[in-house]
């Protein structure tokens, strides 16, 4: 197969046609590369000087009601732990777009988040973010299927159509050898605009890991001889260039639309996501509740804290304190269903994706992005665990009007980030075991090559 090479890579670069394909496919990747990585880099930048400034906008907002509670030191180290945020991974550049539909920076104080009207986060339409410009993981899965069909459709068949296959079963004893070089060539000359523009990327997000780098080009090299196996199977159809190009086409259509769509309905049947509406409904029924029980609620907490003397007509931000405590002990579990069942559906993808390439390709930015559902689930259940914390060690401060003395600032609750997420290794490998058939179905069927 080695004396093959440079005549099949001269007859490669020989051809305008191919030449201009890879070029506007580079050029396609690289600007979303480009855009991608510059992305991901602002977006770390911004994330610590926001959390201090969301900090101190929180907790004046908070205490302002609170005389004598807001000043001094008490109030600037009580800031230093009211927002917290998703930590994300190396590999953000690959889907940077998709974080701010997350919420991935949430505060933390006496108030539910979920139902706190102070939120001064920037309002969006989220359908049309998502119809925005496409992350580079997408732009990916979309544009290099397509790429390997127009370099590689119809190699045989065109021979065929022009006689020139005759004549090459002709003079070779082996020509599936000769496709067989044809498809190589066509996989390098894929993938090198592939880890060009992946590359940039990577480089572009200043907080990018070469764990991250090295698994998302792994993957890729898969994901393009996957699709290069695909091209080499339709060669032995006895049909058209353009009868196999439109079957390639077909086959595009489905893993990379259809299918998704169906897993998703289909993980949707196994464990629905909840409504929304009812979810809504619910939450106003427990805050009319809490609202009427006020009064009751904050004299149960009064007597479960003796050591703290009851207020005859305390602040309305303190007198609220117990019933927003109540109130968001009854929401949590309403709207943590929604990123449990986000969790499910999200693997049930991933143990599907060997069905759709491009799928798995989405899903495996996700995880090297640290924005998967599995992740975030986790995320949102530390938050909590750290909001009571946070709320077991400053509301009874607060109520009390007590000040902090050292010892107390040393034992403030802080917040450990998650851990670096361990990658699913499941879809890579999965990925492996269907390239793996898809070839050992092309070295099977070589023979069929020959027939003129």
């Amino acid at each position: 197969m080695m004396p093959l090479l440079p005549a099949e890579w001269r007859r490669f670069i020989r051809n305008p046609v191919n030449l201009w394909v890879i070029a506007a496919f580079f050029i396609l990747l690289a600007a979303s590369a480009i855009s991608s990585g510059l992305a991901a880099s602002e977006f770390r930048a911004r994330a610590l000087p926001s959390q201090h400034t969301a900090a101190g906008t929180q907790v004046r907002a908070e205490m302002h009601d609170a005389p004598g509670t807001g000043q001094g030191g008490y109030t600037s180290k009580l800031a230093d732990s009211t927002t917290v945020r998703l930590p994300a991974l190396g590999g953000l550049a690959l889907s940077v777009r998709q974080v701010d539909l997350l919420g991935s920076a949430l505060r933390i104080s006496s108030r539910s988040r979920y139902t706190d009207s102070r939120n001064s986060d920037q309002l969006f339409n989220p359908l049309l973010r998502e119809l925005g410009l496409p992350d580079f993981a997408t732009v990916l899965a979309l544009l290099l299927p397509l790429t390997v069909i127009a370099v590689s459709y119809g190699m045989v068949q065109e021979d065929r159509e022009r006689g020139v296959w005759r004549l090459v079963c002709a003079q070779m004893a082996q020509p599936w050898r000769l496709v067989f070089t044809a498809l190589v060539v066509r996989w390098v000359m894929v993938l090198v605009p592939v880890v060009a523009a992946s590359l940039l990327a990577f480089m572009l997000d200043s907080g990018s890991t070469l764990y991250a780098a090295s698994y998302w080009l792994v993957f890729v090299g898969l994901f393009t001889g996957l699709w290069i196996a695909i091209a080499g199977l339709f060669l032995l159809l006895p049909v058209s260039s353009g009868a196999a190009a439109v079957g390639l086409l077909g086959v595009w259509l489905v893993t990379t639309f259809a299918l998704p769509a169906g897993l998703s309905w289909a993980a949707n049947g196994e464990q629905a996501m909840p409504s929304r509406l009812e979810a809504i409904v619910d939450i106003r029924l427990v805050q009319a509740q809490t609202a009427t029980q006020q009064a009751g609620l904050l004299s149960v907490w009064y007597r479960a804290h003796p050591d703290i003397p009851p207020v005859t007509e305390p602040p309305r931000e303190i007198a609220g304190l117990p019933a927003n405590l109540e109130l968001d002990s009854k929401v949590r579990p309403l709207m943590y269903r929604f990123d449990e069942v986000r969790k499910a559906h999200f693997e049930f993808m991933e143990r599907w994706s060997a069905l759709s390439p491009g799928l798995a390709v989405v899903l495996t930015a996700d995880r090297l992005a640290g924005i998967d559902a599995p992740r975030y689930a986790e995320y949102i259940d530390t938050v909590n665990q750290f909001e009571d914390r946070w709320r077991a060690f400053f509301v009874r401060r607060i109520i009390g009007k007590q000040a902090m003395s050292t010892s107390d600032y040393q034992q403030q609750p802080i917040f450990k980030p998650l851990l670096t997420a361990a990658t699913a290794w499941t879809v890579l490998v999965r990925q492996l075991l269907v390239g793996i058939f898809l070839l050992g179905g092309l070295i099977m069927l070589r023979k069929r090559f020959a027939k003129p």
